[in-house]
């Protein structure tokens, strides 16, 4: 409704204008002088004000240039007496809306309300189309600073990556130009190698694993266009660990015509962070980039197999051995590092099973997360459940608090069970449903606990045979040898004793300072005559022994232990039937040298007392009878 002020002395005239303007549907305040309007017109602020020119006090006039002055938009209508050109002209030239001269009748007035209401239309018709075109030329303009910004971003992105050969590097710059145009407060980068079965690490951001699993982690990266908060809770993706705690999360993925090469998470604690804008020019962005970080994943993956091939020409880590059959076990540790599959190594004590074990650890997923070992010949029946599993409080006596097992402590790593094969047999059900399942009880609990460990498992016999004798489950045997690994024993890679004797030379001169670099012709002889049956360990332990007692800079073959230079030792084929009468022979010598203290043998040949215990009855040896 209207607000119509009519200022006019004559009240008469005032009442019947305001009954009949009422009528008209207007919202009428009346005043008897100019000083009243001017009174009323502040409080209520009405667009049509009608005045008389000749009032006592404020006149018409007045009135008009006070309201121009208040509200320069308001219409005013000036009622002049019949004749009265003069102040009809004057106020016209004030901006009046509009003059009627008296006697006013009704139809002149609604005339002129009806003027001076097209004109306040039209007036605010026109405010708003200018507001508008002020608006939409400054969006335009924002839009084209925007546009010449995205173009600089784009231009420093393409130079900086394409000169780049890192990819820590590349992620940093390219979340750096993000972080100008979306104030994120979290980001993960997701990508692929390039045989897509695993992430790159890059160094500096969290693990894909705190997606959950690597199959979560993999259906986000593969994802061809941006997901935003409402798409990633649609598609029920996992909100865990980092990403918990903020309100909005967005994946940008990174396409090469049409190849997805992984995403970028994003996450924000504000909801109004990304808008969908940003978020298409970032994946334009990354497309742009694509290509680069192909590069940058292929490089870096031949640079790593050429210094994997370097490494194995001379050994991997500290598994030293060029012979063929050590470049093959190499090349496996390679390839079944990425899985999680079960890994069974089979060798003779001392050949380096736990050091295989650590190679396959150290070149997975999860190297950076636990490595355990456990010796399985080292507990008893009573003891073994308890170490692997753990125990409540109370569950057996001196059980005075809770303690957690290797497979729980081992959660997201890797576990090592050495000498596998002396698990005892009422044991192996518990250790078959843990490999089954993932998950076990604690000794004394009933609460289920689920973990996440890669098992590798090693023995110095041969599980086959123990499953025929009834040692072993069959079915546990199945579930350890998803992928078998059999070291060869030293005596059938000889050419690798001069390396081997190398690098543990060179390691002890490190650590004593003592500068003995070599063996003389013939102490490497003695080496290599030898048939080594603590295979590797035994051998370190030979060039320690005669690294102590070497005065020079060279180690002789008087310096070697005295079963090393034996005569009666020469393994020579023709002298010697078989390798069980070399072995045999070498335990009765090494027994006597020691005065069969069994703990100080053992730990000479580099093997467990469990197994010597074996060898001396399998060849039916006895401690001579004191006299």
């Amino acid at each position: 409704m209207p607000k119509v002020l009519f200022i006019d002395d004559d009240e008469g005239i005032r009442k019947v204008f305001s009954i009949l303007l009422r009528k008209e549907g207007y919202q009428v305040f009346t005043a008897e002088n100019g000083e009243e309007g001017l009174k009323i017109f502040k409080q209520e602020i009405p667009p049509i004000v009608i005045a008389d020119v000749k009032m006592p006090g404020i006149n018409g006039i007045e009135v008009l240039k006070r309201v121009k002055e208040i509200n320069p938009e308001a219409e005013v209508i000036i009622i002049t007496g019949h004749g009265d050109m003069n102040s009809a002209i004057e106020a016209l030239k004030l901006d009046a809306s509009d003059f009627l001269p008296k006697p006013v009748k009704l139809e002149a007035l609604s005339v002129a309300l009806k003027r001076a209401q097209k004109k306040l239309e039209l007036r605010r018709k026109l405010k708003e189309y200018t507001h508008n075109l002020e608006n939409l030329v400054r969006e335009r303009t924002e839009e084209l600073q925007r546009a010449q910004e995205q173009i600089k971003t784009f231009y420093e992105v393409s130079r900086y990556v394409s000169e780049n050969t890192s990819l820590k590097e590349t992620i940093d710059f390219i979340l750096k130009k993000i972080k100008e145009m979306v104030n994120y407060d979290y980001a993960l980068p997701l990508i692929f190698n390039s045989k897509k079965y695993n992430f790159v690490n890059i160094e500096g951001y969290d693990s894909p694993n705190i997606l959950g699993n690597w199959t979560q982690a993999y259906s986000i990266a593969s994802m061809t266009e941006p997901i935003d908060m409402k798409r990633w809770r649609s598609k029920k993706l996992p909100l865990t660990g980092s990403l918990k705690k903020f309100s909005y999360i967005s994946s940008i993925p990174i396409v090469k015509e049409k190849e997805v090469m992984g995403s970028i998470i994003l996450a924000s604690y504000n909801s109004g962070s990304f808008s969908a804008q940003n978020m298409r020019f970032i994946y334009l962005m990354l497309s742009q980039t694509s290509g680069v970080i192909k590069r940058i994943i292929l490089q870096n993956e031949q640079l790593e197999r050429l210094h994997n091939q370097i490494k194995m020409l001379s050994g991997y880590g500290d598994i030293i051995g060029k012979d063929p059959k050590m470049q093959r076990i190499y090349q496996l540790i390679l390839d079944i590092a990425p899985s999680n599959a079960t890994v069974l190594i089979q060798g003779e004590s001392g050949t380096g099973k736990e050091l295989v074990a650590r190679a396959i650890h150290m070149n997975s997923p999860r190297k950076d997360k636990p490595f355990v070992v456990v010796n399985c010949s080292a507990y008893p029946q009573a003891l073994i459940e308890s170490e692997l599993f753990g125990y409540e409080k109370g569950a057996f006596t001196g059980a005075t608090q809770r303690k957690l097992g290797r497979f729980e402590i081992a959660h997201e790593g890797t576990i090592f069970l050495d000498e596998v094969s002396e698990i005892p047999f009422p044991s192996q059900v518990k250790i078959l449903r843990f490999l089954q399942f993932q998950e076990f009880e604690r000794l004394g609990g009933t609460e289920t606990i689920k973990v996440n460990v890669r098992v590798i498992a090693a023995t110095n016999k041969d599980l086959n045979e123990e499953v025929k004798k009834g040692n072993f489950r069959e079915d546990l045997y199945y579930r350890l040898n998803v992928i078998p690994i059999n070291l060869p024993p030293l005596r059938e890679r000889k050419g690798d004793i001069p390396l081997l004797a190398e690098y543990f030379l060179k390691r002890l001169s490190t650590k004593s300072g003592k500068g003995i670099k070599e063996l003389s012709p013939s102490a490497m002889q003695s080496l290599i005559n030898y048939n080594w049956p603590g295979n590797v360990r035994e051998l370190e332990n030979v060039l320690e022994y005669a690294f102590v007692l070497t005065k020079g800079k060279v180690i002789g073959a008087k310096a070697l232990p005295p079963a090393l230079r034996s005569s009666d030792i020469s393994w020579n084929k023709d002298k010697i039937a078989s390798l069980e009468d070399n072995e045999k022979k070498f335990l009765i010598e090494m027994l006597n040298e020691f005065n069969w203290n069994k703990l100080q043998v053992a730990k000479r040949l580099g093997i467990s007392r469990s197994t010597l215990y074996a060898k001396l009855k399998k060849y039916k040896l006895k401690a001579p009878v004191q006299k």
